[in-house]
């Protein structure tokens, strides 16, 4: 068990942060929670984490960065309830093979596609602010845009990639609906996995031209581990060409 609180950084409505705050609270850990300003992490990160990406963790005198790292040191931590099967299992190499796809390539899409949806509408970046902020929204108003391109450049969201991205979700879906099929996603009680796809789905579904791709599918159901955010990104934000179905043959 732990000793004393962890401390999570955290953006708001980062999809690997929702993930680490989901786990922590299955595991009923008591934490505390320091939201920093979009960004902000790359210079304040390496002083109280040891890194320059979020989510980061302070634990038990480590410090710890990235969803997974984190995720799996609770779940060494608190065995109840368990996020991962039991090793040998049948799931356990998959679980862990949807988990790192769902870090490694559906996280880093599904933010490049928000990022672009940034660059496009900056001011839809405060109401995924919200108030966990320790500025006043107003006094970060001004740096917004700015902020929308930075972020742009660190996570190489291109209109080539974000268009690449959008084309390629619906294979995606594909793939996340054959894992929920074998039951390696989708149980009543999340895995590691769950935690990683959902926290990025729910991220999807707050962008109104992305949401009709995704809404009714077995995919979309991975979103209810999470609550819904209450911000969104209004539709018309993306260029109808990057949603048109490719032509048939």
């Amino acid at each position: 068990m732990t000793t004393k609180r962890p401390k999570l950084y955290a953006v708001p409505a980062s999809a690997p942060c929702a993930a680490v705050e989901a786990a922590l609270e299955l595991k009923a850990i008591d934490y505390d929670r320091v939201d920093l300003p979009p960004t902000s992490q790359i210079l304040i990160g390496p002083v109280r984490y040891g890194g320059t990406s979020v989510p980061g963790m302070r634990l038990n005198g480590e410090r710890l960065v990235g969803s997974r790292l984190i995720i799996h040191r609770l779940e060494a931590l608190v065995e109840e309830p368990p996020l991962l099967p039991l090793v040998g299992s049948p799931f356990y190499a998959e679980v862990l093979e949807a988990e790192r796809w769902g870090d490694e390539v559906f996280q880093d899409a599904s933010r490049r596609i928000i990022v672009a949806a940034f660059q496009r509408h900056p001011q839809a970046m405060e109401a995924y602010a919200g108030d966990k902020l320790p500025l006043p929204i107003g006094l970060l108003r001004p740096a917004i845009p700015l902020t929308a391109r930075v972020m742009a450049m660190r996570y190489k969201a291109t209109d080539e990639l974000a268009r690449a991205d959008l084309k390629a979700l619906p294979g995606r879906l594909e793939l996340i609906e054959s894992w929920i099929a074998k039951r390696v996603l989708g149980e009543v009680r999340p895995n590691v996995a769950d935690l990683q796809i959902g926290s990025s789905i729910r991220l999807l579904l707050s962008i109104a031209d992305v949401r009709p791709l995704i809404d009714g599918r077995p995919a979309a159901t991975l979103a209810d581990y999470f609550p819904p955010l209450a911000a969104n990104v209004e539709a018309g934000v993306l260029p109808a060409e990057w949603l048109a179905a490719p032509a048939g043959p």
